[in-house]
């Protein structure tokens, strides 16, 4: 039985409360520096004339598109090296049966 716990984060000035299993707590606590980090980034960033026709919305909006694409070319990538190992291990297969 997996053990879950409520924790209680910061994110944008905003408090979430969330059910999240104990052993996952720090992965979350990372996550949410991360997000502040890189808003903060895109803030100093776009810092200049008419950023402040940007919301924090927004600034939450490219960190979120940063980090799924980030997210969506690791998995691409996972995908190529486990149809690699597939691959390997089939001929390593083929070949164990034909040395028999």
């Amino acid at each position: 039985m997996t053990e879950h716990f409520i924790i209680t984060l910061r994110v944008l000035d905003r408090v979430y409360r969330l059910k999240v299993r104990r052993k996952d707590e720090q992965i979350y606590r990372d996550a949410v520096a991360e997000i502040e980090k890189k808003t903060t980034q895109y803030r100093n960033y776009f810092s200049g004339a008419g950023s402040d026709k940007l919301l924090e919305q927004d600034y939450l909006a490219m960190t979120s598109i940063q980090a799924l694409s980030e997210t969506v070319e690791l998995d691409s990538e996972n995908k190529h090296f486990q149809n690699r190992i597939k691959s390997l291990i089939s001929e390593l297969d083929s070949y164990l049966k034909a040395s028999k």
